[in-house]
């Protein structure tokens, strides 16, 4: 893809992740990607279709043998973890996996299958210009994601100098409370770091056998069959602090499409059709006299009434209600339920 076509084009779908702040919709079992969101379908079942528009070689999903019946679609290839490592293995392995068929002259596109982007042609010209920017200097790509406020759950790319298409990174700033959200807000000059890379595959080699040294080697030596130790013995880290953030090699190009990680029910919510009174949801139960609420019932004997601003959501596997404001703060108590705290 390197001339903006898809010929040596291919694509990896990270499927991984437990998704805590969408319990009890995410959960180990069926993770964020894989759950059923009313008719919209899954978020990975969108990604598929998103990958196949782009017409490239191969698309693989990465993901532990737990998530193989769930990964299954035709036209995709499973690439199985013998244990989960982060991202950074998981590029790994998708790297080492398509150097077998394209080399040095292969270009990998890694998309996490959770997020929600609405506008594919919007989608596919980002993609094509991303490619034109990694490829025009050899540099490790990355989507920026224009801010829409000072959010923070995200990582943030500050942007340095001009480079053709795109940008050069200044730096990474990790997930910044809200006053230093703020203050990048109005610096004016920075991204959202997406989490969808593109990367020349020898140019990721190259970087990849100096920051993180044996990591293509035993994601290599799985592949080929030599059993799961050296891979089990990856540390657990993502493929931004061990890599991109280490990189000067790293380019940016703006998004140019709609985009959410679907990271809290907030978020859920926004893209969901809302009825007459601006709630969203599914499922068969009752909701009488709400306003912008998101409900989600699993019985027609479920009531939900009187509510505004809340999130209900029930599940064979639990019940959570949270006003949607601030919903991303149920990572904790979640965490204490799936660990069996009696205390909650």
């Amino acid at each position: 893809m390197n001339n903006g076509n898809s010929e040596n084009l291919y694509i990896a779908l990270l499927a991984g992740g437990s998704g805590t702040r969408l319990w009890p919709l995410s959960t180990p079992a069926c993770p964020k990607p894989f759950v059923p969101l009313g008719a919209m379908g899954s978020l990975y079942a969108q990604t598929v279709t998103r990958a196949k528009a782009m017409g490239s070689v191969k698309i693989f999903a990465v993901g532990a043998a737990a998530l193989r019946g769930l990964c299954e679609a035709p036209g995709v290839e499973f690439l199985e973890e013998p244990a989960a490592r982060n991202t950074a293995a998981a590029i790994a392995l998708a790297g080492a996996r398509v150097w077998r068929e394209a080399g040095g002259e292969g270009t990998l596109l890694i998309l996490p299958a959770d997020h929600h982007i609405p506008d594919e042609t919007s989608f596919e010209q980002t993609v094509a210009c991303l490619a034109r920017a990694a490829w025009s200097v050899r540099a490790l790509g990355v989507m920026g994601i224009t801010p829409t406020g000072p959010e923070v759950s995200y990582g943030y790319l500050e942007q340095g100098e001009r480079e053709g298409e795109g940008y050069r990174i200044a730096r990474f700033i990790e997930k910044p409370d809200r006053t230093r959200a703020e203050a990048l807000l109005a610096q004016g000059n920075v991204a959202w770091n997406s989490g969808m890379f593109l990367y020349p595959l020898s140019v990721l080699r190259e970087e990849m056998a100096v920051y993180t040294p044996g990591l293509w080697e035993a994601a290599a030596a799985w592949l080929e069959g030599a059993g799961p130790g050296p891979y089990l013995a990856l540390p657990n880290i993502s493929v931004d602090y061990a890599l991109m953030e280490r990189s000067s090699r790293v380019v940016m190009v703006p998004a140019r499409f709609r985009w959410s990680d679907v990271g809290t029910f907030s978020a859920l919510f926004d893209f969901l059709p809302k009825d007459a009174q601006g709630n969203a949801g599914w499922g068969p139960g009752y909701v009488e006299g709400c306003q912008g609420c998101l409900v989600v019932t699993r019985t027609p004997r479920t009531l939900v009434r009187g509510l505004s601003g809340m999130a209900v959501v029930e599940t064979e596997g639990g019940l959570l209600v949270t006003p949607l404001k601030g919903s991303e703060g149920i990572r904790s108590g979640v965490e204490a339920i799936l660990k069996g705290d009696p205390s909650r």
